[in-house]
Order: structure tokens, then sequence, then C-alpha cells
């Protein structure tokens, strides 16, 4: 697993895969399941309570001009983004788990998102380069 630290922080998550997992036991579950799977446990991360929120900063505060400048943009510009923003904030909040994998190739992206669909995992996400995709149905992970 990845450590909360400042040299792995990434204001933005290219090339990874984001959800909400209800809670840190399922989360830990889904982690097994994607290692099991392939991925790597060191590209895969778990967020969660006030480390998890002061790590991902979905508020930009904790990280430096460059993160401010991005929240901001991604509050203003990005209606949607903003909205998933604040969707984090509030499951970490509510004791939910953050569960980012890095995601290279297309059926690396799809298969993070059948495991974590599985797991009844929420707001699942692709972060591709200037781009986002909703991977949070089968349908939209066939695309």
């Amino acid at each position: 697993m990845l450590a909360h630290t400042k040299q792995n922080f990434e204001t933005y998550p290219t090339n990874r895969v984001v959800a909400i997992v209800d809670s840190k036991m399922e989360a830990d579950e889904v982690c097994c399941e994607l290692m099991n799977a392939g991925f790597d446990g060191a590209d895969i991360d778990e967020a969660v309570g006030k480390e998890g929120l002061q790590f991902l900063d979905p508020d930009g505060q904790n990280h430096g001009l460059i993160t401010k400048i991005i929240r901001k943009w991604q509050f203003i510009a990005q209606g949607e983004e903003s909205k998933y923003l604040k969707r984090v904030k509030k499951g970490l909040i509510e004791g939910h788990t953050i569960v980012s994998i890095s995601a290279l190739t297309d059926s690396a992206r799809s298969k993070a998102a059948e495991i974590l669909r599985s797991h009844h995992a929420k707001s699942i996400r692709y972060y591709g380069h200037f781009y986002v995709e909703n991977l949070d149905n089968s349908a939209n992970s066939a695309a």
C-alpha cells in the first residue's frame, strides 16, 4: 500500500481508478482481491479518516500553492469534479474509505472497476490524461 507521504501525494490521480468503499474492512478485502488479480500493492492506496482526508486534501489546504490552484480550478471550472471532491470529503468524514489503484491499461482499468463493483463501491472513476470516466456500471466500463 502507498504510504501517505508528501513524496507520493498527487494533486490529480492520473491513470488511476478511484472509488468510495463503505468501510476499512471492505477496502482491505478489495485490496487483497486486487493484489490476487495481479495489481502491485505498492500501486494501491487506501485513504481513511482524518489522515486520509489530510492526505487527499480535497480542499487544497495541505499541499501548497499548486494544489490550491488546481483545487480552485476544479471547484470553479469543473462542476462535476467539484461534486466528486465533496463526495470524497463527505465519505471520509462519514467513515468510508477511498481506494485508488494505478491502472495503465484498459484491461487493468476494467479489472479494477469490476473488483470494486463486486464490493459495492460507489463513485468509481478512472482519471486519465485530461479526462475522467465514470465506471460505476458495467455499461460504462465496456466503453
